[in-house]
């Protein structure tokens, strides 16, 4: 008697309806914001914004993500409790880690990279724009809402996600490497045209800072992926408590290898940084 196994097919979005449902909406709402973007960009709308009005645009970009799933649940979420919702999860997830990035590690920017803010604006939260926070929410949604399906689709082919030979193994790290510095580079390339963002050495920026900045995104792409999908039959359902540690788990990896890059690597212009700087008094 011979025994058949049936290997999956690869696949792209959840087999979760409500994860299925959430990342298609996150994508969809992409293209959305950053087309609000790039009109206040190439109009230079910009240059007449202040607090009241930076802030506004933080909110309009940044809480669609949140207000329509919140007002127009799929037929996945609806009777379900909230909490539950896997659209919830990702906003608590990728809050907590935009909030420990833009509080924390934006200095390594300021002090390693020699970038800085200088938005026209008094409303900051240890030297970065309140906006900002809002912001990145948005763009680390587009970014997790992207590169989830494409590593999912990796992890689902060649015999599955629990084949896991050393060779596809190595794949996974190089997709996610080489996900991680695109999207680290495009985003530096991509704001160059603001004044706003000033960066002493925009070459070393756009080589070596890609490459310091991609350290967020080579913990956080797969660890966000993770998302409900774990466990022996990759559905497991997590709770707020597991989401909220998860994300703050990641931060801290990304905090440890930051910290790493001050050490051995040290700022653009070659000297080596003797402590971390957390704000202007340094901790």
């Amino acid at each position: 008697m011979t025994i058949k196994t049936t290997v999956e097919e690869a696949y792209w979005l959840s087999k979760i309806p409500s994860k299925r449902w959430a990342e298609q909406f996150f994508l969809y709402y992409s293209p959305v914001w950053i087309t609000v973007f790039s009109l206040i960009v190439a109009t230079g709308a910009y240059k007449s914004f202040y607090d009241v009005e930076f802030f506004i645009l933080g909110l309009v970009v940044s809480l669609p993500c949140v207000i329509y799933p919140l007002l127009f649940p799929c037929a996945a979420d609806k009777g379900k409790p909230i909490l539950e919702r896997y659209w919830v999860k990702a906003n608590i997830w990728i809050a907590l880690f935009g909030f420990v990035g833009n509080y924390f590690w934006t200095h390594y920017f300021f002090v390693l990279l020699q970038a800085t803010y200088r938005f026209p604006v008094e409303f900051k939260l240890n030297e970065v724009p309140v906006m900002l926070y809002f912001v990145t929410h948005a763009y680390f949604i587009s970014y997790h809402a992207a590169t989830t399906p494409i590593l999912r689709r990796y992890w689902t082919a060649f015999g599955g996600r629990d084949n896991r030979t050393f060779l596809k193994t190595l794949g996974s790290i190089l997709i996610v490497c080489a996900m991680a510095y695109f999207t680290a580079f495009m985003e530096a390339w991509t704001i160059s045209s603001v004044p706003y963002y000033h960066i002493e050495d925009r070459t070393k920026m756009y080589t070596i800072g890609s490459t310091f900045y991609m350290l967020y995104f080579v913990i956080s792409f797969p660890m966000f992926a993770r998302i409900d999908e774990t466990g022996p039959k990759h559905n497991e359902k997590w709770n707020i408590s597991r989401t909220a540690l998860e994300g703050l788990g990641s931060a801290m990896i990304v905090f440890i290898l930051c910290d790493f890059w001050r050490l051995l690597i040290g700022s653009l212009n070659g000297e080596q940084v003797g402590q971390v700087f957390i704000g202007k008094s340094g901790i």
